[in-house]
C-alpha cells in the first residue's frame, strides 16, 4: 500500500514537469522561423535592396536644387549702346567726297598762319606735295622750295629761287623730316572727322562756291563746318572751346582733280 501511494506521488511530479515543456513547444511552433543573415538564400526567395522608382502620372517631380558652385552663371545685362543714323541729307553730301574727288590743290590759311594764305598744298591720295611761299627771290645755298611729303625729301624748283651763277639747288636731294613739320589736316581728313550728330544749318557761300553750313559739337567745342556742295569737302572751320576762343582752319583757291601721278615725282630724287 505505501509503495502504491508513493508510486502515485511519482507520476504526479513527472506530470508537473512535462507540463511546462509541453506549454514551451507550442509556444515555439508559433514563432515563425528566421533566416540566418550568412545562409544561402534561394534564387526564387532573393528581394531587390531598392524598389525600382515609380512615378505617379500627372505628378511633377520636386526641382533640383543646386549649390552656388554648380549654378550658371547669368551674364550680366548691359544697356544696348544706341547709335545715331547720319541724317540721310548729309550722308549724301558727304559721301561726294569719296566719289568725285581724286585730287586736291589748295592755299592753306587761318589761325596758325595769322590768316595769311601763303603755302599751296597739293594731294592725291597718300601723297603730297607743298610748295613753300617765299618773299624774295635770292639765289641761296642748300635752299629748297618743296617738300615731297611721303617721300621726305626736299627739292628746289624754281629757278628766280634755286639756280644762279654760282649755286644750282635743282640738283640736290634734300632730306626732310617731315615729322618736325606743322602739316595740317587736308580736307579730306576733315570730312571723315564730321560725326553723325552733325546738324545742317543751311546753305551759305564761301570762296565763291556754294557750301552746306554744318554744326556739331565734340569733346566740349563746337565746330562751324562749311562743306562744299559739290564735292563734299569744307573750304572753312571754326572751333570754338568751351571759353569762347576760336581756332580757324581755312581752304582757299581749291582746284578739285587736276593733279596727276606724275606731278608727285620729285624732280630732284
Amino acid at each position: 500500500m505505501r509503495k502504491i501511494w508513493i508510486l502515485g506521488i511519482l507520476l504526479l511530479m513527472l506530470v508537473a514537469c512535462a507540463a511546462p515543456k509541453a506549454e514551451e513547444k507550442a509556444t515555439a511552433d508559433k514563432i515563425p522561423a528566421t533566416v540566418d543573415e550568412k545562409a544561402p538564400v534561394a534564387a526564387d526567395e532573393k528581394v531587390a535592396a531598392t524598389p525600382p522608382a515609380t512615378q505617379e502620372v500627372g505628378r511633377t517631380p520636386p526641382p533640383v536644387t543646386t549649390l552656388p558652385s554648380e549654378r550658371q552663371q547669368k551674364a550680366p545685362e548691359t544697356a544696348p549702346v544706341v547709335t545715331q543714323e547720319m541724317s540721310p541729307q548729309l550722308k549724301e553730301l558727304l559721301k561726294r567726297a569719296d566719289e568725285k574727288v581724286s585730287s586736291l590743290q589748295y592755299l592753306y590759311g587761318g589761325t596758325s598762319t595769322k590768316n595769311l594764305f601763303l603755302d599751296t598744298y597739293l594731294v592725291k591720295g597718300t601723297k603730297m606735295k607743298i610748295k613753300k611761299y617765299s618773299e624774295d627771290y635770292y639765289v641761296q645755298d642748300s635752299y629748297y622750295d618743296t617738300i615731297y611729303v611721303d617721300l621726305g625729301i626736299g627739292c628746289c624748283e624754281e629757278p628766280a629761287r634755286c639756280l644762279s651763277k654760282n649755286v644750282d639747288n635743282t640738283k640736290k636731294k634734300f632730306d626732310v623730316d617731315v615729322t618736325s613739320i606743322d602739316i595740317p589736316k587736308t580736307p579730306y581728313q576733315w570730312t571723315k572727322e564730321i560725326p553723325a550728330d552733325a546738324k545742317i544749318v543751311g546753305p551759305q557761300t564761301v570762296d565763291e562756291r556754294v557750301v552746306t553750313y554744318i554744326k556739331y559739337t565734340k569733346d566740349g567745342a563746337t565746330y562751324d563746318v562749311w562743306v562744299d556742295d559739290t564735292y563734299g569737302v569744307p573750304h572753312k572751320i571754326v572751333v570754338t572751346d568751351a571759353n569762347g576762343n576760336e581756332v580757324k582752319y581755312q581752304f582757299n583757291d581749291m582746284k578739285f582733280n587736276s593733279l596727276k601721278d606724275n606731278d608727285f615725282d620729285a624732280p630732284c630724287d
